[in-house]
């Protein structure tokens, strides 16, 4: 049986992903600039970079770990809130 979001998430790396390196790992990643709230005492809205990635391409993700992407090294803030599938896929959020 065909597992249609696994497709279709691997599909998205292919056509929209990036070289990075996750924690020392060489992986691929959908690099963006988004608004993201960050969540606190007082929450704000920033502007940071994010990065979509498949869960299984990448080590445990943790806060603090570092991310290479286009060509600066960043660390993981914090992992953004959405409606994709945690096993699968996760966006990240930069610092």
């Amino acid at each position: 049986m065909i597992d249609l979001a696994r497709e279709t998430a691997e599909i998205c790396i292919d056509m929209f992903g990036e070289p990075i390196t996750f924690a020392g790992q060489p992986a691929c990643g959908i690099v963006a600039t988004e608004l993201v709230e960050l969540g606190g005492y007082d929450a704000v809205v920033e502007s940071r970079l994010t990065v979509s990635v498949l869960v299984e391409e990448v080590p445990a993700i943790e806060k603090g770990q570092p991310v290479i992407a286009r060509g600066n090294v960043h660390k993981v803030d914090q992992l953004m809130a959405g409606n994709d599938n945690p096993d699968l896929m996760v966006k990240v959020v930069l610092r």
